[in-house]
């Protein structure tokens, strides 16, 4: 009987530690391919208005910026990675967040040569939190004429905890 309750006693106790909040972010296993990231390449200009967070759902607020006289295609999708061991992994979330926001993509809108366009983004709509450490956000880009080619940039940004510790 004492080691049934046992038994019990450690089964709620891996079931609460399972549902509790953990630090640890659920990433990609490789790390990102694309290591080394410009925040601007081919007259396309990438911006955050802060580049400093405390951790949870922080809200984004990008300017993104055509200085080419190209048009170049993209969405309000956004790819969140994380700096850890000297490398940057790519931030995984679930599936659903594409059925819920059938809009959120990577393309399905156009900037203009000489245009810029202001978007908001919340890492809510990936449904993760942000722990402290060292981040970026990544844009993707698609020329939409022959030739194609992607253009892929990214800006750094740091997650604080709420006492202002990193």
């Amino acid at each position: 009987m004492v080691k049934l309750k046992w038994l019990i006693l450690l089964f709620a106790l891996t079931l609460l530690t399972s549902c509790g909040k953990g630090n640890t972010l659920q990433t990609l296993t490789a790390p990102s391919p694309q290591q080394e990231l410009k925040s601007h390449e081919r007259g396309l200009t990438f911006l955050i208005s802060e580049h400093q967070y405390e951790e949870g759902m922080p809200l984004f607020h990008t300017i993104l910026k055509n200085d080419s006289q190209t048009s170049y295609e993209y969405g309000e999708y956004y790819q969140i990675e994380v700096f850890k061991n000297d490398e940057w992994y790519t931030l995984t979330h679930s599936d659903s967040v594409f059925y819920e926001n059938p809009r959120f993509t990577n393309l399905g809108y156009l900037l203009a040569p000489g245009k810029d366009i202001q978007q908001s983004f919340s890492v809510e709509t990936l449904g993760v939190t942000l722990v402290p450490g060292q981040y970026r956000l990544v844009k993707i880009f698609l020329k939409p004429v022959a030739p194609h080619y992607t253009v892929i940039l990214a800006v750094p940004f740091t997650v604080t905890s709420k006492h202002g510790i990193a």
